[in-house]
């Protein structure tokens, strides 16, 4: 089996041992991507790249794409379900991400950075401010937070909150029953309505409407929001223009819609250079040892698939 490496810059070592048992490990250099997947039968992909007709059509022999994530925003799986490409990646892998932790840990930082305006606070040569006073913040210790979303990383999330004694509360329509010390919302504007900070840790599936759309946004007006799950879960433009006119406390993203297509980061980026906008490049999973942990997981999978003579296309939840 060919295998390929679209993003190789610090692919774990050990999956890429265990990867040559199954043939040649080649990474891309960055120069000639058509002539990179050509041949290839296996490609590990993360989020830089848009796996879509396009692309698939330039990937003759592919076989098997690998991605270590739980999203699929950046795959086209109708493509891939019609070319009979398999996807094996890390939805629906329960057990294995209860150990994979950075994406509520960087939710949490989020949220303090926008309560403790740290975005102001981080003296630099170009802002030198002595001003405790022009940076005065907010806490968690009774603060409303509600989650809109309450699998792994919503879950998580609520119960690094309650160490701070916050008052958590959820709204998620595939979870019954309430968690220990956490409020349950049998709506979302329930949730909006009752909480100073809102973040989104829900999943997407591709055609959905945004969760957030216009009335949403209007709807976090005075409050904080931080959406550590996808772009296309929200009315981005509903959003930016919620922002350009201070209508929200504070905004922290780590996604934006379209992130490998045409999007809105210049929008965004001009936004956290004069609010309270915190931007980051969907790093909430980017750690040493996520990332490490993942892609081995990934490669074992690719590696007891191939020894089982065939790997069947991951079921997609509808």
């Amino acid at each position: 089996m060919r295998i390929g490496l679209l993003e190789p810059n610090g692919f774990s070592e050990a999956a890429r041992a265990r990867l040559r048992a199954l043939g040649p490990v080649e990474d891309f250099d960055g120069t000639d991507l058509p002539s990179f997947v050509v041949d290839k039968e296996a490609l590990f992909v993360r989020l830089g790249y848009a796996i879509d007709k396009a692309f698939l059509s330039r990937a003759a022999a592919l076989k098997v794409l690998c991605s270590p994530t739980t999203g699929h925003t950046h795959i086209d799986l109708e493509e891939l379900a019609r070319r009979g490409i398999a996807l094996l990646s890390l939805k629906g892998e329960t057990a294995f991400l209860d150990g994979i932790r950075a994406t509520p840990e960087h939710a949490l930082g989020l949220i303090l950075a926008l309560l403790r305006n740290y975005r102001t606070a981080f003296l630099s040569p170009g802002d030198s401010h002595w001003d405790r006073d022009r940076c005065r913040g907010e806490e968690l210790y009774h603060m409303p937070v509600g989650l809109i979303g309450f699998g792994r990383v919503g879950w998580r999330l609520a119960s690094y909150l309650k160490a701070f004694d916050a008052l958590v509360g959820y709204y998620d329509p595939n979870v019954d029953g309430a968690s220990a010390g956490v409020i349950r919302y049998e709506s979302m504007a329930a949730l909006l309505a009752a909480s100073r900070v809102v973040v989104l840790a829900a999943s997407h599936r591709a055609g959905d409407p945004p969760i957030m759309d216009r009335d949403a946004i209007l709807a976090l007006t005075g409050k904080y929001f931080v959406n550590i799950a996808r772009g296309e879960l929200v009315d981005e433009e509903a959003l930016l223009t919620a922002l350009r006119k201070g209508a929200l406390a504070g905004c922290a993203v780590d996604v934006i819609h379209d992130e490998t297509g045409v999007n809105n980061r210049p929008r965004w980026v001009e936004a956290a250079a004069s609010m309270n906008v915190i931007v980051t490049p969907h790093i909430a999973g980017a750690t040493y040892r996520s990332m490490k942990a993942t892609e081995e997981f990934v490669a074992e999978k690719l590696i007891a698939a191939a020894n089982a003579g065939a790997a069947a296309p991951t079921r997609v939840a509808p």
